[in-house]
């Protein structure tokens, strides 16, 4: 990963111009804190090459995606992971509860088999992240549907709320050009004295 812009996006071009990208980097900030970073619904442009910490590992999920697998990242050891199918089909068991940052940026996930995207899996990935980090258009109905079933999920609280409008060349007009970008955390108790 030497940080090279992505090429073209053929099948979603209006995310391939430069504006898009301050997703990515937005998303990459969030989670420099954590030591792994899961993302889900990388397509063809994952958060990987934006990271600027020091993980341990990184995971980007999407039937679309570039398979990868590498054992650095920036030029330090790192797991990195992009595996090219559904984020129902995978085992997360190798993440411990609270070491990981969950990235969605898009939020156009779509059912697997008889696998439902807001099922137990999506939210125990949810619910044991250290920081979750959204991204989608309020133009795109199956973003619409999944954002409240996290943003308001108990235990969270949102620490960054955004409305981003993407005017590139690429997508200047379109409905998906209007983003919303949020950042939730555990609602974390305070110690007893």
């Amino acid at each position: 990963m030497n940080g090279e812009p992505f090429p073209a996006i053929d099948d979603i071009p209006h995310l391939s111009g430069p504006a898009a990208e301050i997703r990515q980097v937005l998303a990459a900030h969030f989670v420099r804190d954590c030591p792994h970073v899961v993302e889900i619904g990388g397509h063809l442009r994952p958060v990987t090459p934006y990271l600027k910490h020091r993980p341990l590992s990184v995971l980007s999920i999407d039937p679309k995606t570039a398979p990868l697998e590498t054992d650095t990242l920036n030029g330090h050891p790192c797991r990195v992971r992009h595996l090219n199918r559904k984020f129902q089909d995978h085992d997360y068991g190798d993440y411990e509860p609270g070491t990981y940052g969950l990235v969605l940026l898009g939020m156009s996930l779509k059912p697997f088999g008889k696998r439902e995207v807001q099922g137990p899996l999506f939210f125990s990935l949810i619910d044991n992240a250290r920081i979750i980090v959204l991204d989608y258009p309020p133009a795109l109905e199956r973003s619409v549907a999944i954002a409240p079933s996290i943003v308001e999920r108990p235990g969270l609280r949102t620490t960054v709320s955004l409305e981003l409008t993407l005017n590139d060349t690429q997508i200047s007009g379109l409905p998906f050009a209007r983003r919303r970008f949020i950042v939730l955390e555990p609602i974390r108790q305070a110690p007893k004295s």
